[in-house]
């Protein structure tokens, strides 16, 4: 396990602004976060090391100074360096304006990733945040100023062209998973073909090729990694996650997040949102 220092939040559903974690992590050689879907916005910067960061087919190889965006509801994996692992701070937000900020930033699905030289500026504005006791409601309204301060100075930075590797990149696959993301309460294997023109065998064909995952894999990894940041991040009930990520029922939602990460969601929350808890 690495060695973290990390917070979640549980902004209103209606805020206008708000973190939902933030921490800093000191990784081991070969540590890796993901396949994962979240329903909000982060921001990961790195401080020392390298690593490697893939989203939408593409793999951007990164190192100190650098840092990359994650949109809400998009699949990301990140691994350190096995000879020098990265150190990184991140901090996750979401809200009404949270969308306007992000375009304010000249970061997106396809620039995702940036060089940035105000290390100690982002860290400060990180630490600060985390000094903050978390039971007093004023204190929402300073964490929102150093989060404006840290998006001011993320705004500063060059996205990055290259380099990176496009992997195995297929149209259809990638029309697949928009569908997905906007259907992700009754998708399936055969809507996902008829949503693309293809035969289910052929796409789930293509799937394989292209994510290492057949089409019910992929949208069972979505919905559950989805459901697990809801309860990392939000104040929804148990039954509104299990409905914003595509559980029918709360209780086969329980059975499947408990026989995936060994604890039902009421416990889950317990942990991660009562306690210092891992990293990003």
């Amino acid at each position: 396990m690495e060695k973290a220092t990390a917070f979640d939040f549980s902004p209103t559903n209606d805020s206008f602004l708000g973190i939902t974690s933030l921490g800093r992590s000191d990784t081991l050689p070969g540590h890796h976060y993901g396949p994962a879907v979240r329903p909000y916005y982060l921001i990961h910067y790195i401080l020392a090391g390298t690593g490697t960061f893939r989203v939408s087919d593409v793999e951007y190889h990164l190192h100190a100074g650098q840092g990359f965006l994650i949109e809400p509801n998009y699949q990301t994996y990140y691994v350190a360096d096995k000879y020098a692992p990265w150190s990184y701070v991140w901090v996750g937000f979401t809200g009404k304006y949270a969308d306007e900020l992000v375009d304010q930033l000249g970061l997106s699905e396809d620039l995702p990733t940036f060089n940035n030289q105000y290390s100690y500026e982002l860290v400060d504005c990180i630490n600060h945040i985390m000094k903050l006791p978390p039971d007093k409601p004023e204190n929402e309204l300073l964490a929102n100023s150093y989060l404006l301060r840290f998006l001011s100075f993320i705004a500063r930075s060059k996205p990055i062209n290259a380099p990176h590797t496009i992997l195995q990149k297929n149209q259809y696959v990638d029309q697949a998973i928009h569908y997905l993301s906007t259907h992700i309460a009754t998708a399936s294997t055969d809507q996902l073909a008829r949503a693309v023109s293809l035969d289910r065998s052929y796409l789930s064909g293509l799937f394989k090729k292209t994510t290492g995952l057949t089409p019910s894999q992929y949208i069972r990894n979505f919905r559950i990694t989805k459901a697990r940041h809801l309860l990392e991040s939000s104040q929804l009930t148990i039954d509104e996650i299990a409905q914003a990520s595509g559980y029918e029922h709360a209780n086969s939602f329980s059975r499947i997040f408990k026989r995936t990460y060994g604890l039902n969601p009421r416990e889950y929350r317990k942990q991660a949102q009562g306690e210092h808890k891992q990293g990003r």
